[in-house]
C-alpha cells in the first residue's frame, strides 16, 4: 500500500522484516499479511458470536478450503483478531521528512540520554501536551487546559506550521504558561522533558508518541478516552507502575494535584517507565519480531514459497526505490551505503544500476495499490492511457511489477541491454 502521503512512510511498514533478518539469519521462512493502516482489521470482539461470524462472511476465504490468513497491524486490542506489528513511525526516514521525527534507532538513544539530563527537581509541575490537536479527543484536552491554566498545557501546531514556526516555545518565553496556545511555538523533544507530567492523549485511536514521553523520566498521564488499541510494547507496561492513567481530559487537573501532593510516587512512576522503554532499542526490537515470526511460522501448514512476481528486497535502499515516484524523490531518502543489507556486498564487487548493490530491478507498487478511486478521491489515477504517474505499475497480478511502457523516470528502461532485455545488473527471479 503506498497511498499519498503513506508513500513517504510505506518502506517502514517492510522494515520489521529486514531489521530482523540482519541480525537473526537463521529464521525460519515465513508468509505474512501486513496491514498498510494504523488500526486493526479484523474485529472480533470477545464473547459477541456476531462479530465473529461477521469477520468470516467478510473474509470467508476459499470455498471448502482455509479461512484467510492472519492479519498483523500496527496496534491491536482484545477486541480484534489482528497480531502486533510495528506502528511506521519506529522506521522513520533517517533523512529529513515531512514529521521531522527520526526513526527510533536515532532518537532512542537521544531520548535516553536527554531524559537523564533534566533534575527532577527542575522540571515544570504542569501536565503538557505538544502536536497536533485534531482529534476530537485533544479538543477536549485543549478545553481542559484553558480552562486549567494552572495544571494544564497544550501547544497546538499541525504539519503545516513546520515550515512556519522557526522558535521554540522556550526561546519565546511560552513554555511555563498554562492554558491552550496555538500555532505560536514548538518543542524538541529534550524541551518536553523539562516538564514532570506529559500528556498522552488519543489522535486516531492511539497515540505513537507514548513512547517517546515515557523516555523523558517524566510522568505520562495516559488519557484513556479515545484510546481504542496499543502498540506491541503496551501490553508490557502497567498502570500506576510505569505511567498513571485518567479517564477523560477533565480528570487531568486532579491527577495533577495528586502527583504533586505525592511527589515520590511520581518519581517512581516515571523511573520505572523511562527504565522499561530505556531496554526497548532496536536490538530488543529485532529479538521481538524474530521470536514473533519464528512461532508464527511454526503454525504454518505449507511451505513458503514466493508469489509470482514477487518483489525481492534485500536492503533499505531497495525500498526506496521500489516506492519513489521519481529519481528526485528518491535522492532525497537514500542511504547509498548498503549498511542495511541482509546479504553483505562482497568485498571488490562492482556496484551498478538499478540495485547497486542491492536487489532493486525496476519494481514499482501496483496503480492499484497506490491510489484512492473513489469518486471523491482519485478516480481516474489508474486509467493506462493517461496515468497519474507512470512510475507505478500496471501488470497484472502474478508478473513483475514493471513500470508503466511511458516511463518518464527511467527506472526499467534507462538500464535496459543492447537486446532490448530487461536489465543490466538483472537480479534472478525469487
Amino acid at each position: 500500500r503506498a497511498i499519498f502521503f503513506a508513500r513517504h512512510y510505506a518502506p517502514a511498514r517492510v522494515w520489521p522484516l529486514l531489521a530482523a533478518l540482519r541480525r537473526h539469519r537463521d529464521l525460519p521462512d515465513v508468509d505474512i499479511v501486513v496491514a498498510g493502516n494504523d488500526e486493526p482489521r479484523v474485529p472480533a470482539f470477545p464473547g459477541v458470536g456476531s462479530s465473529w461470524a461477521k469477520t468470516c462472511r467478510r473474509w470467508p476465504g476459499e470455498k471448502g478450503g482455509p479461512l484467510p490468513p492472519a492479519i498483523f497491524a500496527s496496534t491491536t486490542s482484545r477486541g480484534v483478531m489482528d497480531l502486533p506489528w510495528l506502528d511506521f513511525a519506529w522506521y522513520f526516514p533517517r533523512k529529513p521528512h515531512k514529521l521531522r521525527t527520526p526513526p527510533w534507532s536515532v532518537l532512542h538513544p537521544q531520548l535516553v540520554e536527554a531524559g537523564g539530563k533534566v533534575r527532577w527537581e527542575d522540571k515544570l509541575e504542569i501536565a503538557m501536551h505538544t502536536g497536533n490537536v485534531g482529534s476530537p479527543f485533544r479538543k477536549r484536552l485543549a478545553a481542559a487546559a484553558a480552562a486549567h491554566p494552572d495544571s494544564m498545557l497544550v501547544n497546538e501546531l499541525f504539519i503545516g506550521d513546520h515550515g512556519k514556526i522557526k522558535q521554540t516555545c522556550r526561546e519565546l518565553g511560552l513554555h511555563t504558561q498554562g492554558g491552550h496556545q496555538q500555532h505560536k511555538c514548538f518543542m524538541r523533544f529534550e524541551d518536553q522533558c523539562s516538564y514532570k507530567y506529559l500528556l498522552n492523549s488519543a489522535s486516531i485511536g492511539y497515540a505513537n508518541k507514548f513512547k517517546y514521553l515515557l523516555l523523558c523520566g517524566s510522568v505520562v498521564i495516559y488519557v484513556q478516552d479515545g484510546m481504542q488499541h496499543k502498540e506491541f510494547y503496551e501490553h508490557g507496561l502497567l498502570p500506576g507502575v510505569h505511567y498513571v492513567q485518567v479517564a477523560t481530559a477533565d480528570d487531568v487537573p486532579a491527577m495533577v494535584r495528586y502527583l504533586r501532593e505525592h511527589d515520590s510516587y511520581a518519581r517512581a512512576v516515571a523511573s520505572a517507565g523511562r527504565a522499561r522503554l530505556a531496554a526497548l532499542d532496536v536490538r530488543a526490537i529485532a529479538a521481538f519480531n524474530a521470536e514473533l515470526f519464528t512461532q508464527y511460522a511454526a503454525k504454518q501448514r505449507f511451505r513458503v514459497r514466493p508469489l509470482p512476481g514477487a518483489v525481492r528486497i534485500d536492503c533499505e535502499d531497495d525500498l526506496w526505490r521500489h516506492y519513489a515516484l521519481s529519481q528526485g524523490w528518491a535522492r532525497l531518502y537514500l542511504k547509498e551505503d548498503n549498511d542495511t543489507c541482509i546479504h553483505p556486498i562482497p568485498a571488490g564487487a562492482t556496484l551498478g544500476p538499478p540495485g547497486w548493490g542491492g536487489a532493486y530491478n525496476g519494481s514499482k507498487p501496483r496503480c492499484l495499490a497506490g491510489h484512492d478511486l473513489n469518486p471523491r478521491a482519485q478516480p481516474d489515477a489508474c486509467k493506462f492511457e493517461k496515468p497519474f504517474s507512470t512510475s507505478e505499475s500496471f501488470a497484472p497480478p502474478g508478473e513483475f511489477p514493471v513500470t508503466h511502457p511511458r516511463d518518464r523516470e527511467g527506472w526499467n528502461t534507462r538500464w535496459k541491454k543492447p537486446d532490448g532485455s530487461c536489465c543490466v545488473g538483472h537480479v534472478p527471479p525469487l
